[in-house]
């Protein structure tokens, strides 16, 4: 099998292009310990933990926020949730805050208090490395009957939704070590290609269950990508991706369902081209150029996939195949394309 060394050398750019700032990381995980302390002492807390990117090593420049919650034993608080009386999430949302908000401020005398669709954000208005000033979201869990996982809080619907972000923490922690890391390298490089897309087509948990399903061993970066982008091309098609937990609904997409497939299709047939070309520069960064077109640029004298196409509408017999597949526009050396109808074109589905 050819070593996909020219693409795993671009999407290692890619990578270091996505890295979040050491000190805003920092700053995050700070911020987050110091409200999972205070949380601790509210009256029936069980315990607190991290979720979210953060928690997850999947974060990506810039670092918004970190997540995450406070259990509550439901023996607390037997009037709670669809286990007890089904009292809704909102005043005991308010008495958390209330509590937390002295405790917090001790610390952080500019943090303020709001609350969010599934908890309380607290902004810091401390600003560290290139003005980032990552905020924190806790949310107010409580422990299920019975059940695995938790009952976490939809305040705009004022009811509780059943989950389980302790056990994605754990999912994730466990694939990185059997997979040497490979999965949270692709989950977050996906993640950025993703973030290109104005709106994205899935949400990063989304991304984080497809890696899990998909990448189970160690690999390289470029055969981690592409396998995640094919695997996801190919099970979304089948249906919505299932809580990896196994506890709450399945992931819904954030767009429709066609438009996510194709983006999905046309990455992974190009993340395949570029693992294909081995240790050949030019025709793997063409092939990436289309797919991560904010963090790479297509090489000189080679074509993106959307100047082929405008050239190609325009009846552009210009347009040149060369060695190795690399795709050109002009009069250069390679054989001639024949004019056709552009698609797939960057920015139509």
């Amino acid at each position: 099998m050819q070593d996909p060394a020219a693409a795993n050398s671009i999407l290692e750019g890619v990578r270091s292009q996505i890295a979040p700032d050491d000190s805003v990381l920092k700053a995050a995980r700070e911020r987050l310990a110091d409200v999972r302390e205070a949380s601790e002492e509210f009256e029936g807390a069980l315990r607190s933990f991290r979720s979210g990117s953060v928690a997850h090593l999947t974060a990506n420049d810039p670092v918004h926020d970190a997540d995450g919650g406070i259990v509550l034993d439901r023996r607390n608080y037997s009037e709670l949730g669809p286990d007890g009386d089904d009292v809704g999430p909102v005043e005991i949302v308010h008495r958390v805050r209330d509590f937390i908000k002295p405790l917090v401020k001790k610390s952080h005398p500019n943090a303020r208090f709001d609350l969010s669709k599934r908890g309380i954000c607290i902004g810091f208005g401390e600003p560290v490395a290139e003005d980032q000033d990552p905020s924190v979201d806790l949310i107010v869990a409580l422990t299920r009957k019975d059940k695995a996982g938790l009952w976490i809080p939809h305040l705009e619907r004022e009811n509780w939704d059943a989950s389980d972000p302790e056990a994605h923490t754990r999912l994730l922690e466990d694939a990185y070590e059997a997979t040497n890391h490979a999965v949270q390298r692709a989950i977050r490089v996906v993640k950025a290609w993703n973030r290109q897309f104005d709106p994205p087509g899935l949400s990063s948990f989304n991304i984080e269950a497809l890696g899990l399903e998909a990448i189970t061993t160690e690999m390289s970066l470029s055969r981690a990508v592409a396998k995640l982008f094919r695997y996801a091309a190919v099970e979304l098609e089948k249906g919505l991706t299932q809580d990896p937990a196994g506890v709450s609904d399945p992931i819904r997409l954030l767009i429709d369902k066609d438009e996510v497939l194709n983006r999905l299709r046309a990455a992974a047939e190009l993340l395949a081209a570029a693992v294909e070309a081995g240790d050949n520069m030019v025709a793997a960064q063409t092939a990436l150029a289309d797919v991560f077109f904010d963090y790479v640029e297509a090489p000189a004298g080679a074509a993106s996939k959307g100047s082929v196409a405008q050239a190609l509408r325009a009846g552009n017999t210009g347009v040149r195949i060369g060695a190795g597949g690399v795709i050109s526009t002009g009069t250069g050396l390679g054989r001639a394309v024949k004019t056709t109808r552009a698609y797939g074109e960057r920015g139509r589905e």
